[in-house]
């Protein structure tokens, strides 16, 4: 029977004369153990991402339970709501109806609605939509909007029966993946249903799958310990993870952190980050006496449309992490020293203000980093000549009684930068050699300028000494006398002290800019003597 255009609306008139019927809790898939570092061996390097399956599965009171018998998570239970009426039960049948509809290539055409249903489409938009559909499934993911992804999503939800599980999760994924860039505020949602899809259906958390953006997983993820559960194999997206959990500090947001840095920044944060965290689990100092039993009862898949068939409600038993907070302000300071430390590494000058860091965080950091910067600094040596060392070759060109004065005339002018006080013997060189005089004197006064002041302006002095009073007002007064945006006039100061200090002495962003710590008892020092 062809489909006629009055159809679509006809619901009834496309419904199968059989029933179906649907059991939201049959499945094959095993429940997964979430294994705590210490508890167990570290698994084989082969083996690091296998989840230990468990049998524990049972039924308490009609119930479907799944039991754990390590991690973070410990129970789960599912609960099936008895509800009088299905207030979305026509939008499954739909679903199911339209599941393998499909329309030729047109072009996007915008619709909106809180709760998105097929009966509230414009026949443009229900085109508009089936083929949007058909390119997802197909893996080509094409200009859309949040209603449409939406009513895909819902599709999903409720129809277990139809789609596999496994393939319902990668769809699920899969869609996430593709379309947070361009409609950014699908993650709260994603990260709620993507999790109790998982825990419906007894499904281990797909962090190979997120692990790119769990830091945005984490930060809109109510229900955070979930996502925790590969910190057990130790690797980058299990520390990933946790770093996420604990820190302040998105390090992939950094200014440096990006385009070809990205790569380094990635091994050796989330390196430097395991050694700290293996450490510290170790001496019993991250999560030790901050274990508290929690439960949580919630209703799964809030905030989506969900019939009747799948809703359920999910009681979760489980290790809070909230007093981890005592650790915060500690860890976001460890991540940030850490991420100082590749800036060094990478000749990056500008380094992150740093408060709250203990030693042992310092130390653990920078025994990870002692054999990369002494490997760096071999390479270095070994490629490239320091330019102190071509100032010892001799110059091309003939011998001349001539060049050997020029070469006398040199060597006592060297003398004269060195030499404090000059003696009878060195006077007597001055009255012999006229122009060595002029040449000591002009180095002597070029080299009272420049190493006193570093090159720097008396308002650019004045700048520095706002920094160190933390006087914001004055920082942007002097930043609009001199004409230049306080970011830049810190970049000029830091290259001068670099130069002819040895290192930078400033820190942070406008408008919280501080001297380095370790250099506040030097610049009082510099600064008393060129405020007088």
């Amino acid at each position: 029977m062809p489909f006629e255009k009055d159809d679509f609306w006809d619901i009834e008139k496309l419904l199968p004369k059989k029933k179906s019927t649907l059991s939201p809790f049959s499945t094959k898939e095993k429940t997964v153990e979430f294994k705590i570092p210490g508890e167990e061996k570290e698994p084989d390097s082969d083996t690091a991402l296998t989840l230990i399956p468990s049998e524990r599965t049972k039924e308490e009171d009609g119930n479907k339970v799944y039991v754990f018998n390590e991690g973070f998570i410990k129970k789960v239970t599912i609960k099936r709501f008895i509800d009088k009426y299905d207030f979305y039960g026509n939008f499954r049948k739909a679903a199911l109806v339209y599941y393998d509809f499909k329309t030729p290539k047109c072009e996007f055409v915008p619709f909106f609605s809180y709760m998105p249903q097929y009966t509230q489409f414009n026949p443009q938009q229900k085109n508009f939509y089936f083929y949007w559909r058909d390119c997802a499934r197909r893996g080509k993911y094409i200009k859309t909007d949040y209603s449409y992804f939406y009513l895909y999503i819902y599709e999903i939800l409720n129809l277990p029966d139809k789609i596999p599980i496994k393939d319902g999760l990668s769809m699920l994924i899969s869609l996430w993946k593709a379309y947070r860039s361009e409609l950014p505020n699908i993650d709260t949602n994603m990260s709620l249903w993507v999790q109790d899809y998982c825990l419906v259906y007894n499904l281990p958390c797909p962090m190979e799958e997120i692990g790119e953006f769990i830091f945005d997983v984490i930060g809109a993820a109510e229900f955070k310990e979930f996502y925790l559960c590969s910190f057990s194999s130790m690797r980058d997206d299990g520390i990933s993870a946790l770093v996420a959990y604990l820190s302040d500090y998105d390090w992939r947001k950094g200014k440096y952190a990006g385009g070809d840095n990205r790569e380094v920044y990635s091994k050796h944060l989330m390196g430097a980050m395991g050694l700290l965290i293996g450490e510290l689990w170790e001496k019993g100092q991250l999560f030790s006496n901050n274990y508290e039993t929690a439960k949580l009862t919630r209703s799964a898949f809030r905030n989506s449309l969900c019939t009747h068939s799948v809703k359920c409600q999910l009681e979760i038993e489980y290790i809070s992490l909230a007093k981890v907070e005592s650790v915060r302000n500690s860890f976001t300071a460890a991540l940030k020293y850490t991420e100082n430390k590749l800036r060094a590494l990478l000749g990056v000058k500008s380094r992150l203000a740093i408060k709250e860091l203990p030693d042992e965080y310092r130390f653990i950091i920078d025994n990870y980093f002692k054999d990369i910067f002494n490997k760096a600094q071999r390479e270095h040596e070994r490629t490239s000549m320091p330019e102190y060392e071509k100032l010892y070759d001799a110059e091309a060109g003939e011998l001349s009684f001539a060049g050997a004065d020029e070469i006398e005339r040199a060597s006592w002018t060297t003398t004269a930068r060195l030499v404090v006080e000059s003696d009878e013997f060195f006077e007597d060189k001055l009255d012999n050699m006229p122009d060595l005089q002029n040449s000591v004197s002009e180095t002597k006064y070029e080299e009272n300028t420049v190493s006193d002041n570093y090159g720097l302006s008396e308002d650019e002095i004045i700048f520095i000494k706002y920094i160190k009073e933390l006087n914001t007002a004055g920082i942007k007064e002097i930043s609009a006398k001199i004409g230049m945006i306080p970011n830049a006039i810190v970049e000029k100061i830091n290259e001068a002290f670099s130069d002819g200090f040895g290192d930078v002495i400033i820190e942070g962003d406008d408008p919280e800019f501080t001297i380095i710590i370790d250099y506040e008892d030097d610049i009082e020092e510099w600064l008393s003597k060129r405020m007088k």
